[in-house]
């Protein structure tokens, strides 16, 4: 028979034990609650997935690459219902590409919800969106695809450009699928030294070595690979376009002016051989692309505001440009 005093000691360690047990829990299941509250979605993490897509080195064709910013959701929006769908069933892959360092967790979140829905971004998280970091953005891009994609050749446009996807497809097959530079050259622009496209460190020669204008221009893959591999040694100018044509400026590659990309600062009017319009606002895109719905052109009657040229190259490049016919588009 159990003796009252050990069976009061009993029960009492029993108590205490129960206590000690239930303590721990409490303890333990609070201390999980906390580590769920406080281990929040880092903004690398939510950008990892859209910069690790599921494909590993797909290969296309044509990649379109389209310089965005986070806040041109509208812009985007128009373009995928407008001059994309011209691709019809064509080889060609397209993807926005938005700088993301600087963005806060709202913006990252609304970037993913649009890449979910549509999956065509890339996040680069090393760059901040702003005209001053174009050229990094570019070099980065370039890196990007070096590591996700095979191609054979890249358009980069602006998102204010409009592009006749399927007329250029059918011209693009026709070039050289190596050593290829395409657009709208300039060999005689003058080196800015004031306003938002100054380049104060600039120091090669009084005017910007020939480049393609940044409205829309076409490479071969051979030509993104190479930049990436030099890419510790580039320097990182204000003005992409005029940083893409001073690392292409040594190489021996075809360098193709054509008056179809209209690709200037400015628009030079509307034709309906135009490849690229830069400059073009939402309701301009959305029109371009019903009347290529309706009647295959892209303007309801064409026109031209300023003139053209055809780039000589046969001369110094301070007397490559003159605008004198009126024939050229």
């Amino acid at each position: 028979m159990i003796k009252p005093r050990f069976r009061r000691s009993f029960f009492l360690y029993l108590v205490i034990l129960i206590i000690f047990v239930f303590g721990f829990y409490i303890s333990t299941s609070v201390l999980r609650i906390s580590e769920g509250c406080q281990q929040q979605p880092k903004k690398q993490e939510l950008r990892s997935k859209i910069n690790s897509p599921s494909f590993s080195k797909q290969s296309e064709f044509f990649i379109v690459i389209i310089f965005s910013a986070p806040e041109n959701y509208e812009k985007r929006r128009v373009i995928r219902r407008t001059w994309l769908l011209t691709k019809k069933n064509l080889s060609i892959r397209h993807f926005f590409v938005i700088g993301s360092a600087s963005l806060n967790f709202k913006q990252i979140n609304a970037l993913n919800a649009e890449h979910f829905q549509f999956v065509d971004l890339i996040l680069l998280d090393t760059v901040s969106d702003s005209f001053s970091k174009l050229s990094n953005k570019l070099l980065q891009t370039f890196q990007w695809l070096d590591s996700h994609m095979n191609f054979t050749f890249l358009l980069k446009v602006d998102d204010d450009s409009f592009v006749r996807l399927d007329a250029l497809y059918a011209k693009i097959e026709q070039q050289p699928k190596e050593k290829l530079y395409w657009g709208f050259f300039d060999g005689q622009a003058r080196v800015k030294s004031k306003g938002k496209w100054a380049e104060s460190v600039w120091f090669l020669c009084d005017r910007y070595l020939p480049y393609a204008k940044g409205g829309g221009y076409i490479l071969t893959q051979d030509l993104v690979s190479k930049i990436v591999l030099m890419s510790d040694l580039l320097f990182l100018y204000r003005n992409e376009d005029v940083a893409l044509g001073t690392w292409l400026a040594p190489f021996d590659i075809q360098r193709l002016h054509d008056p179809l990309f209209d690709t200037e600062y400015l628009s030079r009017g509307c034709l309906n051989s135009y490849l690229v319009t830069h400059k073009q606002s939402t309701s301009m895109m959305v029109s371009k692309y019903n009347h290529i719905v309706k009647s295959g052109n892209i303007c309801l009657s064409e026109y031209k505001s300023r003139p053209s040229y055809n780039y000589d190259w046969k001369v110094l490049p301070s007397h490559c440009c003159y605008r004198n016919d009126s024939k050229v588009p």
